[in-house]
């Protein structure tokens, strides 16, 4: 059984708690639904052209900013266009919730890997021995024989997905997970892409997703060779000696930071860009939190009142939640009962000045609508 070697440092400490404040930053501020779009766009091109210079490919930026959406008979062109597949296969799996299995290891490494022909659905795992840079060089590394490597990931995605690792902070147990997917090494080729791919996915899955806004390859690409020294841990180059029972923390030390810089990055330009919309927003729209923001949309463009069992489906919050919620906005000339008279309420209206306000919008959607996407 997988069961990893690691501590919790000041030093992680610390970062985890700048990633809580980076992700609290994105979730909170408010952006259009169309500049969201527009940033993780950016976000998964970039990915996907940090993720193949990592792994070697020679083409430059603007010749793959050209290939990311269609196939080519060249093969490090359709290793672009194979990564941008991937990445949208990872969007659709977490709409679906999908956990991570060996079924889906495989399915995603069958993405990437394809170059020419029909796809295979899944990669099987490799059935050679390969290894990691050359002999006698810097970074050389023999990972495990191919029979064992069935166990190794049977484990591995038995830990990830064990109620003991539920307990783990999500940023630790993706970096855990990166560590040991590179480190047993499951495939010929496409293994770097394949791990930080699901890193990702880890994230994005234990609520550290960021709206799609980070590009962990960002930091890998800054620190290249410091990246692949943390690998190494200072270990002999066999898999056996010593990396099965290897002690994390340095990685996790190198990984988190990472982790948090990027998140950083991210909550600065969710912060400038959302400062820019707030310059030309109607005075009443700025004052709405992101939750305001959904109650106005849905009495603006679907409905004209809504119950309290509604607004606690639509805001996914407790019935007590809710109470405080509708008693606040009250104050605060957001919202009125629809019945003045009932001494509980049950439905909600927007305001005299909000319905004006919603009025205007229905009026001229195309000039106000985005600012409640």
């Amino acid at each position: 059984m997988f069961t990893p070697k690691y501590s919790i440092t000041d030093t992680i400490a610390r970062r985890l708690m700048d990633i809580q404040r980076a992700s609290a930053v994105v979730d909170l501020l408010p952006l259009p639904a169309s500049i969201l779009d527009l940033l993780k766009k950016e976000s998964m091109e970039k990915t996907v052209i940090l993720s193949t210079k990592i792994e070697g490919n020679t083409l430059d930026e603007a010749t793959k900013r050209k290939v990311l959406y269609q196939t080519s008979s060249d093969n490090e062109e359709q290793e672009v266009y194979n990564l941008m597949k991937a990445l949208e296969y990872l969007d659709e799996a977490e709409r679906r919730h999908l956990p991570v299995t060996e079924e889906f290891i495989k399915k995603l490494h069958a993405i990437i890997k394809i170059l020419h022909g029909r796809r295979p659905r899944v990669s099987e795992y490799r059935e050679e021995q390969n290894q990691v840079g050359s002999r006698n060089a810097s970074g050389f590394y023999l990972p495990p024989e191919w029979k064992d490597v069935p166990v190794l990931m049977e484990d591995l995605v038995a830990w990830i997905n064990s109620p003991e690792s539920y307990s783990v902070p999500v940023p630790i147990k993706a970096g855990i997970f990166m560590w040991q997917f590179l480190t047993i090494h499951p495939y010929m080729d496409g293994n770097g892409r394949t791990a930080r791919m699901i890193t990702t996915y880890l994230l994005r899955r234990g609520g550290f997703g960021l709206k799609g806004l980070f590009v962990l390859e960002n930091f890998y690409d800054r620190n290249l060779a410091e990246y692949y020294r943390r690998l190494q841990l200072g270990l002999h180059h066999n898999y056996y000696f010593g990396r099965n029972e290897a002690e994390l923390t340095p990685w996790l030390e190198f990984f988190i930071d990472g982790l948090a810089e990027v998140f950083q990055e991210a909550a600065a330009i969710v912060t400038e860009k959302s400062a820019q919309m707030t310059k030309i927003e109607p005075d009443l729209i700025r004052k709405l939190d992101p939750q305001q923001r959904m109650v106005f949309a849905q009495l603006t463009f679907k409905q004209d009142t809504l119950t309290t069992s509604e607004l606690r489906d639509l805001l996914r919050l407790s019935d007590r939640s809710i109470r405080e919620k509708v008693s606040h906005w009250r104050e605060e000339g957001f919202i009125e009962p629809r019945d003045q008279d009932a001494k509980r309420v049950r439905s909600i209206k927007l305001s005299a000045a909000y319905e004006k306000l919603a009025q205007e919008i229905r009026n001229a959607p195309d000039k106000f609508a985005h600012f409640l996407k």
